[in-house]
């Protein structure tokens, strides 16, 4: 329900974005509090398709990924990959030949999909002007989401992925588009972070990657059969729902400023 939705995000905001202004420890632990829960939400929807999953190991790998990004230490990223990784191929070996190669993989996703890309908000926050590039990013995934969801209802025709997600329509997917670009000159004008070739750039990559961000949590719910992935925010199901586009963004957007600035 549309009420229930703007209720939840009237709460979740501004403590959102509170969060990130603190930063620090604070936002180590919400992220690392995002990332179990929707590790937790994919384990479910891999069992109901019969994937064997090891959650102590992904769980173990994802929190040493954070925990260098707390640190800004790159070293403790790979080390988390790595030791995610090395166990579960260790739990492949002791139970094999049960253990299909297709778990192996899908485990290992888990580990890459949830954790490390999620793990980037907390490195976005450590760049100069963190606070502004991690609320940016925000405000540009908001403003798609709601420039979509109007522009698709009033004006949408023409289906994006019917099959996929036969509400999403290509004027709503464009209408997210020039939402998001105004969004994001308002926000930069008031809060000068990027100069305007650059935000241009930025925003159309953001928006454009997290309606992808969308469509692909929306494939892997049809493909398990589900609804949400979660119920834990009321209007908005879980968090792989809410944060589906800052999975293929976050990365995107840290990756993109740190080799411009180097």
């Amino acid at each position: 329900m549309l009420w229930l939705r703007f209720l939840s995000a009237l709460i979740g905001i501004p403590a959102l974005i509170w969060v990130i202004i603190k930063g620090d420890w604070l936002l180590a632990v919400l992220v690392a509090a995002l990332v179990i829960i929707g590790t937790i939400e994919f384990r479910k929807m891999l069992k109901i398709k019969g994937f064997k999953t090891f959650l102590g190991p992904i769980i173990l790998g994802e929190m040493l990924i954070i925990a260098g990004a707390w640190q800004q230490s790159h070293l403790w990223l790979e080390l988390g990959i790595g030791l995610g990784l090395i166990s579960i191929l260790l739990i492949t070996l002791a139970n094999y030949p049960e253990i299909r190669i297709e778990d192996i993989a899908a485990n290992f996703f888990v580990l890459i999909y949830v954790g490390w890309s999620l793990a980037h908000i907390i490195l976005l926050r450590t760049l100069d002007n963190g606070i502004h590039l991690v609320v940016y990013l925000f405000v540009v995934i908001w403003s798609t989401d709601t420039g979509a969801y109007f522009a698709g209802r009033f004006f949408g025709k023409n289906k994006l992925a019917p099959i996929i997600s036969p509400n999403k329509t290509k004027e709503g997917a464009l209408g997210g588009l020039l939402t998001s670009l105004l969004a994001a000159i308002i926000y930069n004008w008031i809060f000068p972070i990027l100069q305007l070739p650059l935000l241009l750039c930025s925003t159309i990559l953001i928006s454009v990657l997290g309606q992808i961000g969308d469509l692909v949590e929306s494939a892997f719910k049809r493909m398990t059969g589900v609804k949400d992935s979660g119920q834990i925010i009321p209007g908005h199901g879980g968090i792989l729902d809410r944060f589906d586009s800052t999975i293929l963004t976050a990365p995107v957007l840290y990756y993109l400023l740190f080799f411009l600035n180097r």
